[in-house]
């Protein structure tokens, strides 16, 4: 479980808002936004155009990202004193009645050890609720990074696009992901969120902006929406360079040009990139 002190707190976007904080700041860090053109359509280019003249993300469906457990944790089912009437509010809010008949019932369940099954609708339904609602936009924090070159930036057939926006959008919109051997909730977390509104945040901390430290080398940043499927214009970002793999096929590269003429060209990552497939030599 992810110890209090490193807990991040969302606070979630709305649809197609534009993140002016009301407030300037000097102090600016940088995020990248890698892209694979390996295979590109008419609707790539357009986005990476909105990126560029318009400063927009696109937010994906959590649940559409490359991450088969984005959404797959394990369970600490330690009793504790509020763990009868949570169960009790969640049966009440899935099959009616009255509390005190769905205290019985509850009370029957956890000492027959069927808290896992009953509590069942309360832990899908926080997934469906999330994927339901939020959209996520990834981003690196170095230009250079080998793994999302390899993942996301068509593993030198792709660009790294660097946006420059303020630090304090750090905690709001913007979040670092922790790595950890394993994700791990306490059910009463999840069946609290379920039943109140006012707990379904630390929930969506707890998955969104926490991985398996096999992907730590990713050194993710996340920018968390209320809605996916959109996009999204940070106000207070510029798009201050890209970078171009070198293994764009030279039509991708004139149209990726011309679409970024304003904003510098680098290819000074081509080494990086061609390092990637340079076959290993053998001891």
């Amino acid at each position: 479980m992810m110890p209090p002190s490193t807990r991040p707190n969302i606070d979630l976007s709305s649809d197609g808002e534009r993140f002016d904080r009301r407030r300037s700041s000097a102090i600016k860090m940088k995020i990248f936004k890698y892209r694979d053109f390996s295979n590109p359509n008419d609707e790539d280019f357009r986005r990476l155009e909105g990126s560029v003249h318009r400063h927009l993300i696109w937010c994906a469906r959590a649940d559409t990202l490359n991450d088969p457990e984005e959404f797959v944790w394990s369970c600490d089912y330690t009793a504790t004193p509020s763990r009868l009437d949570l169960l009790a509010k969640v049966l009440v809010r899935e099959r009616g009645g009255t509390l005190a008949d769905a205290r019985r019932i509850a009370d029957v369940a956890i000492r027959a050890g069927r808290l896992e099954i009953v509590s069942k609708p309360a832990t899908t339904g926080i997934i469906e609720q999330c994927r339901a609602q939020v959209g996520l936009c990834c981003f690196g924090t170095a230009p250079d990074n080998k793994i999302l070159w390899k993942r996301y930036g068509g593993n030198g057939a792709g660009v790294c696009i660097e946006f420059e926006v303020p630090d304090d959008l750090l905690g709001t919109q913007l979040h670092r992901v922790h790595y950890f051997r394993k994700k791990r909730l306490h059910i009463d977390q999840l069946l609290r969120a379920f039943v109140e509104k006012g707990h379904v945040q630390r929930v969506y901390d707890l998955t969104l902006l926490a991985k398996p430290s096999r992907w730590a080398r990713e050194k993710e940043i996340r920018f968390v929406s209320k809605s996916h499927s959109i996009q999204v214009a940070i106000d207070r970002a510029q798009v201050t360079c890209v970078y171009l793999g070198d293994l764009l096929t030279p039509d991708a590269r004139e149209k990726i040009q011309r679409i970024f003429a304003p904003v510098p060209l680098a290819d000074r990552l081509m080494p990086l990139v061609r390092a990637l497939r340079r076959p290993k030599r053998r001891k």
